[in-house]
C-alpha cells in the first residue's frame, strides 16, 4: 500500500467517527466534514475515478444534511458511513472492496436520487471470490444482478490462467443463472444454492491444481503483457513475478523513519503518545487487580487507537502496525472473548513496553539518527498476529488480588490456620463477617485490610483541564518568583523603612510581603508533582521481579498523591529501583521457606510515602527475613571494613550494607548480588540533602526511610551569626539552642571539647574555629550553642547570634566552590549580602576529621 493511501484511509476513518458524534442539526459540523472529504478527494489521484466519484456521492449527501433538504436524514447518515467504510476498503484492496464500493455507490444514489456509481474495472479484472461474494448478497428476483453476475463467470472462463475443471463448473454456473434469468427453474432457492456449489467446486479445482489458491487474473496481479507470456510458459512466469515482489519485500529497511516528516508534528505525536502510553499502563496495571474493568479495557484500547492513528498519518508505519496488533488484542478483551489475565496480560504489557520503545526511538530519530527496528519487535508482531498459536492463554499460577484474609495475617493481624477455619465455619457469610464473628480479629482490623484492599482496585479516572508549558519556561518563572521574594525582603528590611515610623507604608509593606509570600507558594506548588507514576512503575517491577525470583508477594502502595519537587523525582527513582528489588530478592523468602518458618506463602512488601517535619519520607517495609546483625558484622570484618564489630550499634552494623561493594549474596543473579547498588542509594540521597535509614529485625523484616527535603529550590532554616559572618542553617537538622554553664563545657582527653547535656556527652565545634573567622565570642558562657542533628548523631556548633527563621532561596555556588566542606550552598540575605547554607553532616564530619588532625 503506498504511503498517500494510508494518509487517505486514515483521514478516512477520523471522518467517519465525526460523523458518529455530529447532531443532524449541526449545520457548521456537517459544513466542517464537507471541506474534509474535499480535501481528501484533492489527495486522489485522477485515475482513481471510482473513489472520486463515491466520495463525491458522500459531499452531495453531506450537503443534503446541512440544508436539510433530504427526509430520511438517518438512512442518509448511514448510507454516508458506509460509503466511506467502503472507500477505506477499496484502498486496502481488499477481496471484495469493489463490490463493496459499487454497493455503497448504489445506496447512496438511490437516497440522493443519483446515477449510481459504475464500476469502470473491465469484468475480467473480478475474481471467483468476488463473484461467491456477489452471489450471497443478491436477491433471487434481483435480475439485473444475476446478469452482472453471469458475465462476470463468463469473462472469468475466457482468462486462460484457469485449469479445463474449474472452467467447466463455472460454465455449469452461468448455465444455470441463464435458467434463473429465463424463469426456467421450478425452484429458485435450490438453484442459486446449486451456482453457489458450482463455484465453490471451482475455486477447490484451483486450489489443488496450482498449489497456490490463485483465483483468477487479479491475485496473479499480471500485465495484459505478462499475460502473453503467461500463456506461453504456463504458470512459471507468474512465479517469477510473485518470486519478484517477495524479495523486493523482504529487503530490509534500516531507516522507517518518514523522507519529508513534518518534525513540530512529530515532537506533538512524542509527548502525546508518552501521555497515552502513561494512561494505558496505569490501567493495565488496574487491570491486574480487576480483569473484568471495561473502563481501564477501554483507556488502553483508545490510546492504542489513537497511536495507531496518528502515527499512520505521521506515516511511521513501524508504530501503526505494532500499535494495529496491540489494539486487536485488547478489542478481544474488550469484546470478552479473551480475559485480561496469564499470558494476554504479560503480551499487553510487552505491547506498551514496545510501543513506549518505539516512540523513544522516534524521539532520538529527530537528532537525526536513523529510526530501525528495535531487538525484539518482529517476534512480538508474530505472537501478537495469532498469540494462541504462539502458546499464549489465560492461564497463569498467582492471583491477582490479594484477598482480606491474606491481607489480614500479612498485618500480623490474624493466624492463616484461624483464618481458613472461619472461612469454612461460615461459609455462607462474607470472608470479613466470617473472620469477625469468629472473633479471630477485630473489626477494627478487618475494616482495615478492606479498605487497604479496596485501593489496591481501579478508581475512576478524574479529567482534569490543564495545559502544557515547557519546563524552561517554569524554571524561569520560579526563579524569577525567588527574586522578587529576595527584592521584597531587602526593601521590607532596610532600615529607612523599618525605622521612619510611617506606618501606613508600612501596613502596605506587610500586605505586599503577604501577596509576595502566597505567589511563591504557589510557584513551588507548580514545581510539584505526585509520586503516584513512579510508585506505578515500582509495581510492575515488583510484578515482573516476583516472577522472575519464584515468590509470591503483596505489592501494597500508600501515600501516592503525596508530592514532590519535579526534579527530585528521577533522582529518587533509582534509589527506590534498588532497595525495591533487595527487598524482593534478599528480603521476602521462598514460598516454601516462609511455609517452614510458619509466615504466609504471599510476602508482603509496602510501599508509603507521607509528609513529616517538613520533609518527605518514602518508606519500604516487607515482611521478609531481615538483616541479620552477625552476618553483616562478619563480612564486613573479612572486607577489612571493620576490625571488630562488638561496640557497634545496631543503627552503624545496618548502614555497613552503604559500604561500596557491600553484599552478603551467596549467589550473584541478574537482579541483585554483586553489592553495587546501596552505596549509590545513600549518595543519591544525600545529593538532594536527604537522609536514609533503616530499622530491621532478623527473621521479622526490614523497613527503610529515605526523608527528603520538600524541595531543591526553598529552604526553611535559622539565620546565625559568627562574628561578622552570617550562615544559615537548615531548621530539620536544629534539635536546639542555649546558653550553656561554664561548668557543663569541658574538654575530654583524645576528643576535644564536649558539652555535658541531659547526661549525655555531645561534642562541640566552634564554627569561628572551622572557617577561621574574626572577632567571635570564645566564652561558651557568653555566646550561644546550637545543637544539631544528622542521621541521629548529635554535635554542638558555638556561634554568637540567632537572628531568626527565614525562607530563603537557595543558590549554588558554582563549579569551582561547588566541594567546600560544611557549605551546600548560598542565599541572598535582606541585607543584600550572601549568607552561606550549612551543609550539617558533611560540617560535622569535617569537624571531626579536623579535630583528629589536630590532635595527631
Amino acid at each position: 500500500m503506498h504511503k498517500i493511501d494510508e494518509k487517505i484511509i486514515f483521514m478516512l476513518e477520523k471522518i467517519e467517527e465525526d460523523i458518529d458524534t455530529v447532531g443532524l442539526n449541526d449545520s457548521d459540523a456537517w459544513n466542517n466534514i464537507r471541506s474534509q472529504l474535499e480535501r481528501v478527494i484533492q489527495d486522489i489521484s485522477g485515475e482513481n475515478t471510482e473513489l472520486v466519484n463515491i466520495l463525491s456521492l458522500c459531499i452531495e449527501g453531506v450537503r443534503a444534511l446541512s440544508d436539510k433538504s433530504v427526509a430520511d436524514s438517518l438512512s442518509l447518515v448511514d448510507a454516508i458511513s458506509g460509503a466511506l467504510t467502503a472507500s477505506g476498503r477499496y484502498l486496502s484492496d481488499t477481496p471484495d472492496s469493489q463490490l463493496l464500493i459499487s454497493e455503497a455507490g448504489n445506496a447512496l444514489g438511490n437516497i440522493l436520487n443519483k446515477d449510481p456509481v459504475q464500476c469502470d474495472l473491465p469484468l475480467s479484472c473480478l475474481t471467483l471470490n468476488d463473484a461467491a461474494a456477489l452471489l450471497i448478497q443478491l436477491e433471487p428476483d434481483d435480475i439485473k444482478g444475476l446478469t452482472g453476475l453471469q458475465q462476470s463467470l463468463n469473462a472469468i472462463v475466457a482468462d486462460g490462467l484457469y485449469p479445463e475443471s474449474s472452467r467447466k463448473n463455472i460454465i455449469q454456473a452461468a448455465q444455470k443463472i441463464e435458467e434463473v434469468i429465463k424463469a426456467d427453474v421450478s425452484d429458485l432457492d435450490s438453484t442459486i444454492t446449486e451456482v453457489g456449489n458450482l463455484i465453490e467446486k471451482a475455486m477447490d479445482e484451483i486450489g489443488e491444481n496450482s498449489g497456490e489458491g490463485i483465483t483468477g487474473s487479479v491475485e496473479a496481479r499480471v500485465t495484459d503483457d505478462q499475460a502473453g507470456v503467461v500463456e506461453e510458459n504456463g504458470n512459471k512466469e507468474v512465479d517469477f513475478v510473485v518470486e519478484q515482489d517477495e524479495q523486493a519485500a523482504e529487503k530490509p529497511v534500516s531507516d522507517y523513519m518518514p523522507e519529508d516528516a513534518d518534525l513540530e508534528l512529530i515532537g506533538e505525536f512524542i509527548t502525546e503518545g508518552i501521555d497515552l502510553i502513561t494512561n494505558a499502563e496505569e490501567a493495565l496495571l488496574t487491570l491486574e487487580n480487576d480483569p473484568d474493568d471495561m473502563d481501564a479495557v477501554g483507556t488502553v484500547f483508545r490510546a492504542f487507537h489513537t497511536i495507531k492513528g496518528t502515527a499512520a498519518f505521521m506515516e511511521l508505519t513501524i508504530i501503526s502496525e505494532m500499535a494495529h496488533h496491540a489494539e486487536s488484542l485488547l478489542s478481544r478483551v474488550r469484546d470478552r472473548e479473551i480475559r485480561y489475565t496469564g499470558g494476554y496480560a504479560d503480551l499487553a504489557l510487552r505491547s506498551l513496553d514496545m510501543l513506549k520503545e518505539l516512540i523513544q526511538a522516534v524521539e532520538q530519530a529527530l537528532g537525526d539518527e536513523p529510526l530501525s527496528k528495535p531487538e525484539g519487535y518482529d517476534d512480538l508482531m508474530r505472537i501478537l498476529e495469532n498469540p494462541e498459536k504462539a502458546g499464549i492463554s489465560e492461564d497463569f499460577d498467582e492471583a491477582t488480588m490479594p484477598r482480606v484474609g491474606d491481607l489480614l495475617v500479612a498485618q500480623g493481624n490474624a493466624e492463616r490456620q484461624k483464618v481458613e477455619e472461619a472461612a469454612t465455619l461460615y461459609s455462607e457469610k462474607q470472608i470479613g463477617a466470617a473472620i469477625v464473628k469468629s472473633k479471630v480479629a477485630s473489626i477494627e482490623h478487618v475494616g482495615q485490610a478492606i479498605r487497604t484492599q479496596k485501593k489496591m482496585q481501579p478508581s475512576k479516572q478524574v479529567v482534569q483541564s490543564s495545559i502544557r508549558v515547557n519546563t524552561d519556561r517554569l524554571d524561569r518563572l520560579i526563579d524569577m518568583m525567588g527574586e522578587l521574594v529576595i527584592a521584597h525582603s531587602m526593601v521590607a528590611q532596610d532600615e529607612i523603612i523599618i525605622n521612619n515610623g510611617h506606618h501606613e507604608l508600612l501596613k502596605k509593606i506587610v500586605h505586599t510581603s503577604k501577596i509576595v509570600r502566597e505567589l511563591q507558594h504557589m510557584g513551588m506548588s507548580m514545581r510539584m508533582i505526585p509520586l503516584k507514576s513512579t510508585f506505578q512503575k515500582m509495581t510492575r517491577l515488583v510484578r515482573d521481579l516476583s516472577r522472575k525470583v519464584g515468590k509470591n508477594i503483596n505489592f501494597v502502595t500508600e501515600g501516592e498523591e503525596t508530592e514532590i519537587d519535579r526534579n527530585m523525582v528521577d533522582v529518587v527513582k533509582d534509589p527506590l529501583v534498588h532497595m525495591i528489588r533487595n527487598a524482593v530478592d534478599h528480603g521476602i523468602e521462598l514460598p516454601d521457606v516462609r511455609k517452614k518458618t510458619g509466615k504466609p506463602e504471599y510476602g508482603t512488601v509496602h510501599l508509603s510515602a507521607y509528609h513529616s517535619a517538613g520533609s518527605v519520607v518514602v518508606e519500604i517495609k516487607d515482611d521478609g527475613k531481615g538483616l541479620d546483625r552477625e552476618k553483616l558484622i562478619a563480612k564486613a570484618i573479612e572486607k577489612g571494613i571493620i576490625s571488630d564489630g562488638n561496640s557497634f550499634s545496631d543503627r552503624e552494623v545496618f548502614n555497613l550494607i552503604f559500604e561500596p561493594g557491600f553484599s552478603t549474596a551467596k549467589v550473584v543473579s541478574d537482579v541483585s548480588g554483586r553489592g553495587v547498588g546501596m552505596d549509590v542509594v545513600k549518595r543519591n540521597i544525600e545529593t538532594l540533602r536527604g537522609q536514609v535509614e533503616i530499622q530491621s529485625e532478623h527473621g521479622k523484616g526490614s523497613v527503610f526511610k529515605m526523608r527528603l527535603p520538600l524541595t531543591l529550590a526553598i529552604i526553611d532554616g535559622m539565620v546565625i551569626r559568627a562574628g561578622h559572618e552570617t550562615y544559615v542553617v537548615p531548621i530539620v537538622s536544629i534539635v536546639t539552642s542555649l546558653r550553656p554553664d561554664p561548668e557543663a563545657v569541658s574538654t575530654v582527653l583524645n576528643q576535644g571539647e564536649m558539652l555535658s547535656l541531659q547526661g549525655k556527652l555531645i561534642p562541640l565545634f566552634r564554627l569561628d574555629s572551622l572557617f577561621d573567622i574574626k572577632g567571635a565570642e570564645q566564652d561558651p558562657a557568653r555566646a550561644i550553642v546550637m545543637v544539631i542533628e544528622d542521621n541521629e548523631s548529635q554535635a554542638c556548633l558555638l556561634i554568637d547570634e540567632l537572628i531568626g527563621r527565614q525562607q530563603v532561596v537557595i543558590k549554588t555556588l558554582g563549579e569551582s566552590m561547588r566541594d567546600i566542606p560544611g557549605i551546600s550552598g548560598g542565599a541572598i540575605m535582606p541585607n543584600g549580602r550572601v549568607g552561606l547554607i550549612l551543609d550539617v553532616g558533611g560540617l560535622v564530619k569535617f569537624a571531626t576529621t579536623r579535630n583528629e588532625e589536630l590532635r595527631n
